[in-house]
C-alpha cells in the first residue's frame, strides 16, 4: 500500500472515530436533558407602549418683604393670581393645591460674614397642579409669560408625565413575559429533543418604565417622568420541568 493510500485510510478512520463520539456526546446531552428531574431556566420579557394619562406640575410662587407677615402676604397674593390664572386655563379647582408656606431669612453679611441683621425675608408658596389633560398642561407649562406680566414672580418646574394605569396592566404584562419564557425554553428544548413541562418556579424582575426607545434600566426599576411617550417593560425568570 503506498504512503499516500495509508493516509487516507488513516484521515478516515480518524473522522469516523470523531462521528461516533460527537454522536455519543448529543445522546449523552439529549439523555441528560430528558432525565427525570432536570430543569431549564429561562429569562422572559413583554413590553408595552403607553402614553401618559396623568401630569404633575409644580409652580413656585414667591413673596418678599422687611416683615415675615408683608413676605407671607404677597407671596398668598401672588398664589391666588397664580390659583385664578389656571382655573381661566381650564383647570378645576379641585385639580390644584397650594402647599404651605416656605419661609427664609435674608441675612446681611459684610465681607463674607453675618451681622446678625436681619434684611428681610422671602416666602415661598407652591402651587400643585394634578391634571389628566396632560396636552394642557404640556402647552402652560411652556411658556409662563402670562402670569410673568401680570406680576406675578413664578418658577415652573418641568411636569412629571406619570402612567396611573400601570397597577392594571402589570398582570397582563407579566401573562406575557412567562409565554415569551416559555417559548424561549421550548427553542432550547427542542434543539436537544426535550419538551418543556410544567412551571417549577418563577420570580418576577422589577418594572421598567423608560422614554420609548430607550435602553436605560436599572436594578431596582426605573420610571421616567420626563417624556409623555413611554414603554413598560416587565421581566421574570421562568424554571421549567423537562420531560
Amino acid at each position: 500500500m503506498s504512503a499516500n493510500a495509508s493516509g487516507a485510510t488513516r484521515a478516515a478512520l480518524i473522522m469516523a472515530i470523531a462521528l461516533v463520539v460527537a454522536a455519543a456526546i448529543g445522546a449523552y446531552a439529549v439523555g441528560n436533558l430528558k432525565r427525570a428531574g432536570d430543569e431549564i431556566t429561562v429569562t422572559g420579557s413583554a413590553k408595552r407602549a403607553v402614553n401618559s394619562d396623568l401630569a404633575v406640575w409644580r409652580l413656585d410662587v414667591t413673596g418678599g418683604g422687611q416683615t415675615q407677615a408683608e413676605a407671607t402676604r404677597n407671596a398668598q397674593d401672588g398664589a391666588e393670581k397664580a390659583r385664578a390664572f389656571l382655573v381661566a386655563q381650564g383647570f378645576p379647582d379641585s385639580a390644584l393645591t397650594l402647599r404651605a408656606p416656605f419661609t427664609m431669612i435674608q441675612n446681611e453679611y459684610i465681607n463674607g460674614n453675618p451681622t446678625g441683621r436681619i434684611l428681610g425675608y422671602q416666602v415661598t408658596r407652591q402651587l400643585e397642579v394634578r391634571s389628566t389633560d396632560v396636552d394642557r398642561v404640556a402647552t402652560l407649562s411652556g411658556d409662563l409669560t402670562a402670569l410673568l406680566d401680570r406680576g406675578v414672580p413664578v418658577v415652573g418646574q418641568p411636569p412629571e408625565y406619570l402612567y396611573a394605569q400601570l397597577p392594571e396592566i402589570r398582570g397582563p404584562l407579566l401573562a406575557d413575559a412567562t409565554r415569551d419564557a416559555k417559548a424561549r425554553a421550548e427553542e432550547i428544548a427542542g434543539a436537544v429533543e426535550a419538551s418543556v413541562g410544567r412551571i417549577k418556579g418563577v420570580r418576577v424582575g422589577v418594572f421598567q418604565v423608560t422614554r420609548r426607545n430607550s435602553t436605560e434600566v436599572n436594578d431596582y426599576g426605573m420610571y421616567d417622568t420626563s417624556d409623555r411617550q413611554k414603554e413598560i417593560t416587565a421581566v421574570v425568570r421562568v424554571t421549567f420541568s423537562l420531560e
